[in-house]
C-alpha cells in the first residue's frame, strides 16, 4: 500500500498568506548558525535539512487522501485537495492506463466534497468513478452542490461514468481481494471511517469523529476497529482542552488519538484534519505535545506519530 496526502486541513481551505511566509523566513534566519553566515553552500545545506514546518507548508487544502492498493486507486474524501490529485493523474496519463477510480466518502460536509467539480478526470468520458457512501442519498447531495444556483457546471455535465454504491452501516465489501469495512463515527450529520486490508496490511481513515467518553472501555468499538492498523489517519483538529469545550462539534484531539492508538496497538498514527485557525508552527506544537504525551504516559509503546502534510507519501 502507498498513501499520499493531498489535503489535510479541516473545515475550510486556508492558503498560506504573506505574513505566514515571512514568519517562516524570520524563523529560518534566527536558526542559521553564526559560522554559516556568508557561506552560501553551508546555508543551502542548512536550509535543505530544516524541518518541513520551516521550509514547506503543512497545507491549506481540505481532506483528500490517495491510497494505492495493487493496481487500484482509492481516494478518501473529495475536499479541495482532490483538485491537485486530479491534475497529477492527468499529467501522468491516468486515462490512458488505469481509468477506474474508487472514492470513499466519510460524509458530505462542504470541506469533504467541495473539490469534486474541480477533479479533472471526472470531466472525461474515459474515466469510470465509483462513489461509495453509507449515506443513502449521496448522488442527490452531490447534484445539489452543483445546482446552477451554486455552481456553473452540473454533475451531469461532467462526462465521466459515475457509479454510486450504497454501503450498509458497519459492513465490509471486497474489491478484488481488497477488504473495505466501514465504521460509524460520532459527528453531526453522521460520518464513517474506513478500514482497508490487503495482503496483511491495514490502512484506516477515521476523520471527523468525537470520542465523548474518554474511558477506554466505552471506546472499545473504536479500539477494535483500529486494532493493529499499520496506519491510522486520525482527526486531530482540536487540542484536548478545545475538544472538551466544543462538545458535540464532532472532532477530536491528538492526545485522544494517542490513547486510542496505543490501546489498539496501532503502528503509525497520522494527525490529520488540522484546525484552520492554526499556523504551521502552532500545528507543529500540537504534534510535539502529542509525542511528549506518548513518551511520558506510554514509554514502552512503539507507536510512531506522524504529522500529516500535503505531499507526504507513506509506504505501508
Amino acid at each position: 500500500m502507498r498513501v499520499k496526502f493531498w489535503g489535510v486541513r479541516g473545515s475550510i481551505p486556508t492558503p498560506a498568506n504573506s505574513d505566514q511566509i515571512k514568519q517562516k523566513i524570520f524563523k529560518i534566519i534566527e536558526k542559521i548558525p553564526e559560522d554559516s553566515l556568508g557561506a552560501k553552500q553551508k546555508i543551502k545545506d542548512y536550509v535543505n535539512n530544516l524541518n518541513n514546518v520551516y521550509v514547506g507548508v503543512i497545507g491549506g487544502n481540505t481532506s483528500c487522501v490517495e491510497l494505492r492498493v495493487k493496481d487500484k486507486l482509492f481516494i478518501f474524501d473529495m475536499g479541495s485537495g482532490i483538485r491537485l490529485l486530479g491534475n497529477q493523474l492527468m499529467k501522468n496519463g491516468f486515462l490512458e492506463s488505469e481509468k477506474e477510480i474508487h472514492i470513499f466518502l466519510s460524509h458530505t460536509h462542504w470541506d469533504h466534497i467541495m473539490g469534486l467539480p474541480f477533479f479533472a478526470p471526472a470531466h472525461f468520458p474515459k474515466a469510470k468513478i465509483y462513489f461509495y457512501s453509507v449515506h443513502p442519498d449521496l448522488e442527490e447531495r452531490l447534484r445539489l452542490q452543483q445546482d446552477f444556483r451554486f455552481f456553473p457546471v452540473s454533475l451531469d455535465n461532467m462526462a465521466s461514468e459515475k457509479v454510486f454504491v450504497k454501503l450498509d452501516p458497519e459492513s465490509e465489501i471486497n474489491i478484488e481481494g481488497i477488504k473495505v469495512k466501514n465504521k460509524k463515527l460520532y459527528h453531526p450529520g453522521g460520518s464513517y471511517g474506513y478500514r482497508v486490508t490487503y495482503n496483511g496490511k491495514t490502512f484506516i481513515y477515521a476523520t471527523d469523529s468525537e470520542y465523548k467518553n474518554l474511558n477506554l472501555n466505552d471506546n472499545k468499538p473504536y479500539i477494535d476497529f483500529f486494532r493493529g492498523a499499520d496506519l491510522l489517519v486520525f482527526d486531530a483538529q482540536y487540542t484536548f482542552e478545545e475538544a472538551v469545550h466544543k462538545e458535540d462539534w464532532g472532532h477530536s484531539s491528538a492526545l485522544i488519538g494517542v490513547d486510542l492508538s496505543v490501546a489498539a496497538e496501532v503502528k503509525k498514527l497520522a494527525l490529520f484534519h488540522h484546525e484552520p485557525e492554526r499556523s504551521d508552527f502552532e500545528i507543529y506544537s500540537v504534534y510535539k505535545k502529542a509525542i511528549d504525551f506518548k513518551n511520558i504516559n506510554y514509554p514502552k509503546s512503539k507507536l510512531e506519530i506522524i504529522l500529516a502534510y500535503e505531499g507526504l507519501t507513506l509506504d505501508i
